[in-house]
């Protein structure tokens, strides 16, 4: 029998790990007022959350298998409560920035475990894909839920009183997972074997390379458009309220991803529709010549139909897997790559707009990314197509 309760307890401790991925974003024009911060400062408290997962992402998914993904979830939830503690107390760039680095460190040691542990509690594949289909709307709905808490905690008292507020969710979602997650098998197989075992399978690889092209086209987005509106003359409230939607229609595209895949649709195709639509939508959200609601409407439309790609990638681990052992491994790899290209996509953002005048000049790399990306759709469906 799938144990749901589990699942939905996992997936609150992925609601918090949404909302510290964007809960950044809003609260950057306080901070850099606050601590006189620069705009590649300001990218660096953004991306350092994902420097430890661009660096072992794929060993804490070799080590969750191999010692206990329960035991690595609980753990990750438990240093991304003390990052958010830290942070809410500094009072300079460099403190700020060893307290987001330790809540990266707990957002890979639950991220990584937390689809494998759903998997193990589903019962059969239908509920498996059930699962991992919910899973992949984890980071779209958190993140709204901190967007749009992130002006009213702003107004009343400040940014810290934000970073307090979803630490305590991090502790509470710790002892819901504590609860209602029963204990799981470790894996049988040495870490050394996930490891080589997991990095041969080709389709891991062209996951892994298709998120993140996929993240730095939409964190990129995510994070740089408040401050885009901000100078604008949007207010801090209506720029968090803006961003905020664009984050939440991207679940919708997660959970429209699942349901195609589940009807039959390659993920070849998916892949390869969403990221034609992205870069479509990139040259019009860029141009000076169409009036701005048209450009936040292609914004929105960019993020629905990119979602399919998260749930098309979460949805492929099981598939290309070696063995219901490996998952957790194959999903290091692709979080480690996920975590290069949100570290790198925002800082090329903000290094082009810094010596070459302008947001518009970031179209050929945003292009370049949407290419890959398609390029990796379709390398993905011709092993899948061998796999057949």
């Amino acid at each position: 029998m799938t144990h749901w309760r589990g699942i939905w307890a996992v997936f609150c401790g992925g609601l918090v790990a949404g909302a510290y991925m964007t809960k950044v974003p809003p609260a950057l024009p306080q901070m850099r007022a606050a601590l006189d911060l620069s705009l590649v400062e300001a990218t660096f408290i953004v991306t350092t959350f994902n420097v430890l997962g661009m660096l072992v992402g794929i060993f804490a998914g070799m080590l969750g298998d191999r010692y206990g993904r329960k035991r690595f979830a609980l753990a990750g939830l438990a240093l991304m409560a003390l990052g958010g503690a830290l942070g809410a107390a500094v009072d300079a760039f460099v403190p700020l920035l060893v307290s987001r680095f330790v809540e990266g460190v707990g957002f890979i040691l639950f991220a990584v475990p937390a689809p494998a542990l759903m998997s193990a509690m589903s019962a059969d594949a239908r509920s498996r894909a059930k699962a991992l289909g919910l899973w992949s709307a984890y980071m779209p709905t958190g993140g709204t839920v901190a967007l749009l808490a992130a002006p009213v905690f702003i107004a009343v008292a400040s940014w810290r009183a934000l970073w307090l507020a979803i630490a305590a969710a991090a502790l509470l979602a710790a002892i819901a997972i504590a609860r209602a997650v029963p204990a799981m098998p470790t894996a049988r197989v040495s870490s050394l074997r996930l490891l080589v075992e997991s990095l041969a399978q080709p389709g891991n690889v062209v996951m892994s390379l298709l998120f993140a092209c996929y993240v730095a086209q939409w964190t990129s987005i995510m994070v740089w458009l408040p401050t885009f509106l901000a100078e604008r003359g949007t207010s801090t409230a209506a720029a968090s309220a803006a961003t905020a939607l664009m984050v939440l229609v991207n679940a919708p595209g997660n959970l429209a991803g699942g349901w195609f895949l589940s009807r039959g649709v390659p993920r070849a195709a998916l892949v390869i529709t969403a990221s034609v639509i992205a870069g479509l939508c990139e040259i019009g959200m860029l141009a000076p010549a169409l009036p701005g609601a048209a450009r936040y409407a292609l914004v929105l439309v960019f993020s629905a139909c990119a979602g399919v790609i998260p749930a098309s990638v979460f949805a492929g681990l099981p598939v290309h897997a070696r063995s219901p052992q490996h998952i957790a491994t194959g999903n290091g790899m692709v979080l480690q790559l996920s975590n290069i290209g949100q570290f790198f996509g925002p800082l090329a953002i903000a290094w082009i707009v810094s010596h070459y005048g302008g947001w518009e000049a970031t179209l050929w790399a945003m292009l370049a990314f949407a290419l890959a990306a398609a390029a990796c759709g379709v390398a993905l469906g011709r092993i899948e197509s061998r796999r057949r």
